[in-house]
């Protein structure tokens, strides 16, 4: 194995985040009596994706992230709910969700003793544990960094130097960051001076500074690499 030790993002790289984000955003809505459509999931996903940039910019703060996103998007569809509450259902509903992306398991199970793994991910913690749990995938890793526990996110490289004290400082050149961001992932493991995988199923054009050593469309190609 070229690499000691694989970082893998959790949403969207593992795990189905796409796929959770709508059940869990439908629930919500059911909860609330409200009626729900394609519509509505799209838009939230908009405004969602905006807020955790801004996040990840340090423009947001973690416990604005909470409730912002949902004052945004109640906003935009003209209605007055309690933010507050609807956040926390939607958080509830969304802990429940296991929902793997297409391949991650068996990769999981192909790289399992043939070099070490951990999860770093942007989130929060009462969501993408439980997630990790019900996808049942936590088995596979040495560790777990999740920026919500440790104050610090991607692509900050203070994140990076915490995971790197998770794993015993090894050579940077002997571990591979794998994730389907390019800010926070590849940009974010650029600038800390490790290589880097982009995930990129839906083959997007990389428009930005972040220059990914590798760059894959299916999961299974990480295999060909290795």
């Amino acid at each position: 194995m070229p690499y000691q030790w694989i970082l893998f993002d959790a949403d969207n790289t593992l795990l189905d985040f796409s796929r959770s984000e709508r059940e869990a955003l439908q629930l919500a809505f059911e909860d609330a009596g409200l009626p729900f459509d394609d519509a509505h999931h799209a838009l939230y996903h908009r405004i969602n994706k905006a807020c955790w940039e801004a996040f990840e910019r340090g423009k947001l703060g973690k416990e604005s992230l909470r409730t912002r996103r949902f004052e945004l998007f109640f906003e935009a569809i003209g209605r007055e709910e309690d933010e507050n509450r609807f956040a926390e259902t939607y958080l509830s509903y969304l802990g429940q969700t296991g929902h793997l992306v297409e391949g991650a398991l068996s990769l999981l199970q192909a790289l399992d003793g043939r070099c070490r793994m951990a999860v770093v991910t942007n989130g929060l913690k009462e969501v993408q544990r439980p997630r990790l749990a019900q996808a049942g995938i936590e088995g596979f890793f040495q560790a777990i960094v999740v920026s919500d526990e440790i104050g610090r996110s991607k692509p900050d490289s203070a994140f990076f130097e915490f995971t790197f004290q998770q794993i015993g400082h090894p050579p940077k050149e002997s571990v591979l960051m794998v994730g389907d961001n390019l800010h926070a992932d590849i940009q974010g493991g650029q600038d800390y001076g490790i290589p880097t995988c982009w995930f990129n199923p839906s083959r997007q054009n990389n428009e930005g500074d972040a220059r990914p050593r590798y760059e894959i469309g299916r999961l299974v190609e990480l295999l060909d690499i290795l």
